[in-house]
C-alpha cells in the first residue's frame, strides 16, 4: 500500500507554478552563461588581434628598413664612383684601374653589377654570379670591339683568364640603364629590363650621368641589383616567418618574392617577369586581391586583412613603397597568425556556439514548456474534427476505416485521457461495423463480376465459332460441287478417260480436303484451349519437344532450324501452362515461317528458334529470313492470313493460347528482314520453391 502511494506522488504531474518556475530559473542561467562566456572570449580575442596587427606591422617596417638599406648601396656605390672619375678625368679610360676599382667594391658591398658606359660605346662591368664568383665584362679596344668579352678575376682584382666572348652587341648601350639615365639628365633609378648579354636576367639599377665641361654626355655610371638575386635576399629576411612577402610594380609585375621561384615565368617560350594574376599560388591569389584594393587607397597603406587559406589564418597588408627613392613599388606581406590567436580564435568559436546552445536550449524549454500547457487540447480538438470530417464524407467507410489517434501523453490528465479513451472505443465499434457491411457488398460484387465474365467468355466463344464455321463452309461447299460433278460424269455409260479438267478438279478436290483435315486440327487446338490443364513446367523442353515434332515432317523437314541459343539455355524456363496447347502453338509459328519461306522461293532460307528472359517474363522467339509480316497481321484482327490457301486459324490458336496463358503475342520484323513471332510467358519459380530463379535480365 505505502508502495502504491509512493509511486502515484512521482507518476502524478507536478504543479504549473512549480514548473514555470523551475524553468525560467534554467533559462536565466543558460542565457547568462553563455553571454557571459562570449564576452569574455571575444574580449580576449579582440586583444590578441590587435596584437597580431602589431606584429604585421612591425614585420613590415623591419622589412622595409631592411630593403632601403638594401638599395642605398648603390646609391653609396655611384656616388664614390662618381666622384673618383670626376677628380681625375683620365680614369675614364684606364679600364684596368675602373675594373680594379669595381672588384674592391664587390668585395665589400652586397650589389650584383658595377658597370660604366662610354658615349662611344665602350663598356666596363664586374659581375657577382649566383654562385658567388666574380666576372670582368669588357667591350673596349683592348679586349676587341663590338662583343663582349668575359674574363675571370684573379685573387688581386686583375683580369684573369678569357672565358668566353658573346657577340652581337649593340654599338651604342640601348639597356634601360644607360637610356634611362642619359634620358633623365641626372642621378636616378632606371626601369626593370633583361640583360642584352643574358635575356633570362632581369635588373634594376641605380645610375648616374657622367657629362662632360660643355654638359656633353660623357657615359654613365651604374650599379644592378638583379631580380633573382634580390628575391634570394628577400627570402633569407622572411625565413624566420610563416607567410610570403612579395615585393611588386603598380601593374603587378613582381619585383621579387620571398619564394624565388616565383619571379620568373615562362611565357611563349622566353623567360619574362611574373604578374599577381599568373600565379596559381592560393595566398598569392588573396595578396593579388589586396594589392588591387590597395592600389585604389593612392598611396596609403591598407589596414590588415584577416584571411584564411589551407586551414591556416593569415594576415594581409599591402603598404606602397619607394617614393623618397623614386621607386613606386609595393610591399605585400603576408604573415601567419601565432598559435595563440588561433587558439583564441576557436575559444571564441567554441564560446559563440556555446552561446548559441544556450539560447537555443532556452527557446527549447520554453516550447516544451508551451507544448506541455496546449498540446493536450490542441491535439484532442484536431483528432476530433478531423473525425467528424470523416463521418461527413459521402462514404466513410471506405478504406481502411476510420482512425483516431490523437497522441496525449501520459501527463495530459486522467479527464483528457478517458474522453480520449472513449473516443477511440466508439469509432473501433464503428469500423468493425462498417467492416462487416464492405465485405458482404463485396461477395455480392465479385459474384456478379463472375456471372458478367461467364457471358462474355460464352458470346466470344461463340464469335469466334461463327468465325471458324464460315471458313469451314466454303472449303466444304467448294468440296461438294466437284465431287457430284465427278459423279455425274463417271456414272454415265462408256465414259472415256478423264479428261484434263477433271483431273484438275479432282486435284481441287484433294486440296480443299486438305484444308477441311487442317481447319478440323485447329478446331481440336481451339477447343483444347477451352479445357485447359495449367501445370508448372518448363518452357525449355516444351520448346525443345516442339521442334524435334515439327522437323518431323510437313515443311519444316526440309528447312535446318537455329536452335543454338535455345539449346545453349540451360536454366530451366519455369511457367504454369498446358504443354499441349504450347506445343501446338510453338509448331504452327514454325510451319507458318517455312511455308511464307516457301512461298517467297528464298534462296538461303533462315528459321531460329531461341529462348531468353525478358524482365519477369520468358520470351520464346520464331524468326525468319522471309517476306514478313504485312500491317493487318500486327493487330489482334482474327483470321488473317497472307497465303493464298490459308485460313488465318493457325496465328488465331497461338493468340487464343496465348490469352490462356496470361501472356502475349508480339509480332515484328527480325534482324534478318523477316517475321519475329514472340510468345511472352509470366516467368514463375521453380516447383516446390518460392524463390527459385526467376529471370532478372532482358534484352
Amino acid at each position: 500500500m505505502l508502495n502504491l502511494r509512493l509511486g502515484n506522488v512521482f507518476t502524478r504531474p507536478k504543479r504549473l507554478a512549480n514548473r514555470l518556475a523551475a524553468v525560467s530559473a534554467v533559462q536565466l542561467l543558460l542565457v547568462t552563461g553563455g553571454f557571459s562566456l562570449l564576452s569574455y572570449s571575444l574580449g580576449r580575442r579582440s586583444g590578441l588581434e590587435l596584437s597580431e596587427v602589431y606584429r604585421q606591422n612591425a614585420s613590415v617596417v623591419d622589412l622595409s628598413i631592411r630593403l632601403s638599406s638594401k638599395l642605398s648601396y648603390p646609391i653609396w656605390i655611384n656616388a664614390l664612383n662618381l666622384n673618383w672619375l670626376k677628380a681625375d678625368p683620365s680614369r675614364e679610360r684606364d679600364f684596368g684601374a675602373i675594373a680594379e676599382r669595381f672588384w674592391n667594391q664587390m668585395t665589400v658591398f652586397p650589389v650584383d653589377y658595377i658597370n660604366i658606359g662610354n658615349a662611344d660605346g665602350s663598356f666596363v662591368g664586374l659581375e657577382r654570379t649566383a654562385a658567388g664568383d666574380l666576372l670582368l665584362n669588357e667591350d673596349t679596344l683592348r679586349s676587341g670591339r663590338g662583343s663582349m668579352a668575359v674574363y675571370a678575376m684573379g685573387a688581386n682584382g686583375q683580369r684573369g683568364a678569357l672565358l668566353e666572348r658573346i657577340p652581337g652587341m649593340t654599338a651604342t648601350h640601348e639597356e634601360a640603364w644607360y637610356v634611362d639615365t642619359a634620358k633623365a639628365g641626372q642621378p636616378s633609378w632606371s626601369s626593370i629590363y633583361a640583360w642584352e648579354d643574358q635575356p633570362e636576367v632581369f635588373s634594376i639599377s641605380y645610375n648616374a650621368p657622367l657629362f662632360g665641361p660643355d654638359r656633353s654626355l660623357k657615359g654613365v655610371v651604374g650599379v644592378d641589383m638583379v631580380l633573382s638575386q634580390l628575391s634570394t635576399w628577400l627570402q633569407g629576411v622572411w625565413k624566420e616567418r610563416e607567410g610570403i612577402a612579395v615585393i611588386v610594380e603598380p601593374n603587378g609585375d613582381l619585383v621579387a618574392c620571398s619564394l624565388p621561384e616565383l619571379t620568373l615565368a615562362q611565357k611563349q617560350g622566353t623567360v619574362q617577369r611574373a604578374n599577381l594574376r599568373d600565379l596559381r599560388n592560393p595566398l598569392i591569389q588573396e595578396l593579388s586581391q589586396a594589392f588591387s584594393a590597395a592600389t585604389s587607397r593612392s598611396g596609403r597603406p591598407s589596414p590588415p586583412v584577416r584571411v584564411r587559406v589551407e586551414d591556416q589564418a593569415y594576415t594581409l597588408q599591402a603598404s606602397p613603397w619607394g617614393e623618397e627613392e623614386g621607386l613606386n613599388w609595393t610591399l605585400l606581406t603576408a604573415l601567419a597568425t601565432g598559435p595563440t590567436s588561433a587558439a583564441a580564435e576557436r575559444s571564441s568559436v567554441m564560446a559563440l556556439l556555446a552561446a548559441a546552445a544556450a539560447m537555443a536550449g532556452a527557446v527549447v524549454l520554453i516550447s516544451r514548456q508551451i507544448r506541455a500547457l496546449l498540446d493536450p487540447l490542441n491535439q484532442l480538438e484536431s483528432a476530433s474534427r478531423q473525425l467528424g470530417e470523416a463521418l461527413a464524407a459521402p462514404n466513410p467507410a471506405a478504406g481502411q476505416g476510420l482512425h483516431f489517434t490523437s497522441g496525449l501523453s501520459g501527463s495530459a490528465g486522467e479527464e483528457l485521457l478517458a474522453l480520449d479513451g472513449a473516443i477511440s472505443e466508439l469509432v473501433e465499434r464503428y469500423n468493425t461495423l462498417t467492416t462487416n457491411l464492405r465485405e458482404a457488398q463485396e461477395r455480392e460484387r465479385y459474384r456478379d463480376a463472375q456471372t458478367l465474365a461467364l457471358l462474355k467468355d460464352k458470346l466470344r466463344s461463340s464469335l469466334q465459332a461463327a468465325a471458324v464455321a464460315h471458313e469451314i463452309n466454303q472449303p466444304l461447299s467448294v468440296l461438294l460441287l466437284n465431287s457430284q460433278l465427278l459423279l455425274d460424269r463417271s456414272q454415265k455409260p462408256g465414259s472415256p478417260e478423264l479428261p484434263e479438267a477433271w483431273q484438275a478438279q479432282l486435284q481441287s478436290i484433294r486440296h480443299e480436303a486438305d484444308r477441311v483435315v487442317l481447319t478440323i486440327e485447329t478446331m481440336r487446338a481451339l477447343l483444347r484451349n477451352v479445357q485447359t490443364d495449367h501445370q508448372r513446367l518448363d518452357l525449355r523442353e516444351v520448346a525443345q519437344s516442339a521442334l524435334l515434332y515439327a522437323r518431323s515432317g510437313g515443311p519444316v523437314s526440309s528447312l535446318t532450324v537455329e536452335s543454338e541459343a535455345l539449346d545453349r539455355q540451360q536454366q530451366p524456363a519455369w511457367i504454369d501452362g498446358d504443354p499441349v496447347q504450347i506445343q501446338i502453338a510453338i509448331v504452327n509459328l514454325l510451319r507458318n515461317a517455312a511455308e511464307a519461306l516457301r512461298d517467297a522461293a528464298v534462296t538461303d532460307p533462315w528459321i531460329s528458334l531461341s529462348l531468353r528472359a525478358e524482365g519477369e517474363q520468358w520470351c520464346l522467339s520464331v524468326d525468319d529470313n522471309g517476306p514478313g509480316l504485312p500491317p493487318a497481321l500486327l493487330d489482334d484482327t482474327p483470321l488473317q492470313t497472307t497465303k493464298r490457301s490459308g485460313s488465318g486459324l493457325g496465328l488465331f490458336v497461338v493468340r487464343t493460347t496465348m490469352e490462356n496463358h496470361h501472356g502475349a503475342l508480339r509480332c515484328g520484323t527480325s534482324d534478318r528482314g523477316g517475321a519475329a513471332l514472340q510468345l511472352l510467358f509470366p516467368a514463375k519459380p521453380g516447383p516446390g520453391r518460392l524463390d527459385q530463379a526467376l529471370p532478372t535480365t532482358g534484352d
